[in-house]
């Protein structure tokens, strides 16, 4: 096969550290300097100087277990630590468990000037192969890569039948 006559721009990422933690304590209200329990959710946004930023983007309680252990789940760009999540639910505080997952979440959102082509190879009358995923530097979501892969089904459709009927 010939190499591809388009090139496909990387993607760079944004990592985010996502903990889960399962226990009956709640959040400490002092972590927070309140004097009312916590809210279930909290978000935050990045201040104008970011040494001040807090050590997460978000922290809210996502279930309750038959067991009666709230499940708390923290997004983060750094991984949290234990001394984090001592101050965070108390000194003796039972944490019963912790799962912690590393990803690339979305990508990073720099200024684009130009979109990956959506047909890589070959530009005949054949199916040919085509990138699902040239949107992601610009917006990145399940429900816009499924459009963007009805769309090319589309246009192999059309392409193949030599019809534009085809919905």
């Amino acid at each position: 096969m010939n190499p591809l006559p388009a090139a496909i721009q990387k993607v760079t990422y944004m990592t985010l550290h996502v903990t889960l933690v399962a226990t009956k304590v709640p959040v400490r209200p002092g972590f927070f300097n309140l004097d009312h329990p916590v809210p279930a959710a909290i978000l935050t946004t990045l201040p104008t100087n970011i040494s001040d930023a807090p050590f997460f983007n978000s922290l809210s309680r996502v279930g309750l277990l038959h067991s009666g252990e709230s499940v708390w789940k923290i997004f983060s760009p750094k991984r949290v630590t234990e001394e984090t999540l001592k101050e965070l639910f108390g000194d003796n505080a039972k944490l019963d468990w912790i799962h912690r997952k590393v990803w690339k979440a979305y990508p990073l959102l720099d200024p684009v000037e130009e979109f990956a082509p959506i047909e890589l190879y070959p530009r005949d009358s054949s199916a040919g192969v085509w990138y699902t995923s040239g949107i992601e530097s610009f917006i990145s979501t399940m429900e816009t890569s499924a459009l963007s892969g009805r769309n090319i089904a589309h246009l192999i459709a059309r392409r193949l039948w030599d019809t534009k009927d085809i919905v």
